[in-house]
């Protein structure tokens, strides 16, 4: 498996729901995890690959190949620019662009290749853009991204921040023949992590588990201070698509087309279409395939479970 991130773990007042991702990829005993790529989103890609290399180290796996990805968006400006915590050791990932080399480990191994991507997709778009043959030759691909049976209510951003981020890199997704599990904010936002249960990780002694712990103490804090009618919880959006490789069952998923747009006005909304019907009100009977397939519903207390046992381990 390889694994696109926007890591922001370990900066003060970031996410973390990407550091748990990478965590869990190597926790599961089903995964063996060949690449890891960063990309800019939640934070900078510098500072996403110098916390990425760090959290490796942290978890024992320094050895885990990392290479830097896109700066920029396709075509849009950068959104965040991070900053590396004082103390944390600068690594220098391997050379060679991200992209580049996910096309590498693709074209050694065709067909037994599974792409994770937890941030916006620019490198994944630039990967099949490099090699019309990579898509194709993926194993599979689980994207964390996209809302797409209800919609942000942000006029500021209409769709979800990792498509927002980058929609045509999105739309080259969408339109590279490969059926990817799409794993959105509709099932995302139903598995939590409690400030309880972080206190708990912090307590706990492990390595991980305790730097985890603080983290996300830190960042439920922040939410809460802006958005207090939301419990003191956060969502583990990117764990949930790591789960879904090897515990697909979690969730229920259905065959859809999906059009991103890319427009200012509703960048980064998605268009489903669940295939439902051959009319169109223009008299055609062209009928779209699927290009998606939508997770629905999440079974959220079975994977709380697997998560925080997994994740209390470390």
């Amino acid at each position: 498996m390889m694994l696109d991130v926007d890591l922001a773990m370990g900066a003060p007042g970031s996410d973390i729901d990407d550091g748990f991702a990478l965590a869990l990829a190597l926790a599961d005993p089903g995964i063996s995890l060949e690449l890891v790529t960063t990309v800019n989103g939640n934070t900078d890609v510098a500072t996403a690959t110098t916390l990425t290399l760090e959290l490796l180290h942290r978890l024992g796996h320094p050895d885990v190949p990392v290479h830097r990805g896109a700066r920029d968006p396709l075509l849009r400006p950068r959104v965040r620019q991070g900053e590396v915590p004082a103390g944390v050791e600068r690594r220098e990932p391997r050379p060679g662009p991200a992209a580049m080399a996910m096309v590498d480990l693709v074209r050694a191994n065709p067909g037994e290749i599974t792409l994770v991507a937890v941030g916006p997709l620019t490198n994944v778009a630039l990967a099949m853009r490099l090699d019309p043959t990579f898509a194709a030759n993926l194993k599979s691909l689980v994207i964390m991204g996209g809302v797409f049976n209800q919609h942000t209510h942000a006029l500021g951003m209409p769709g979800e921040y990792n498509v927002w981020c980058d929609p045509e890199a999105a739309a080259v997704v969408l339109g590279s023949g490969v059926v990817a599990r799409w794993v959105g904010l509709d099932v995302t936002l139903k598995v939590r992590v409690t400030k309880e249960q972080a206190a708990q990780m912090e307590a706990s002694g492990r390595a991980f588990a305790s730097f985890a712990g603080r983290y996300t103490s830190a960042w439920i804090d922040h939410i809460v201070q802006r958005h207090p009618e939301e419990g003191e919880s956060c969502a583990m959006h990117d764990p949930l698509a790591v789960a879904a490789v090897t515990h697909p069952d979690l969730l229920t998923w259905r065959e859809a087309h999906v059009v991103v747009e890319t427009g200012d006005r509703l960048r980064g909304a998605m268009v489903t279409d669940y295939l439902g019907s051959d009319w169109l009100p223009d008299g055609t009977t062209a009928r779209p395939t699927a290009n998606a397939l939508v997770a629905q519903t999440v079974r959220a207390d079975q994977f709380n479970q697997l998560f925080l046992d997994s994740m209390m381990e470390m």
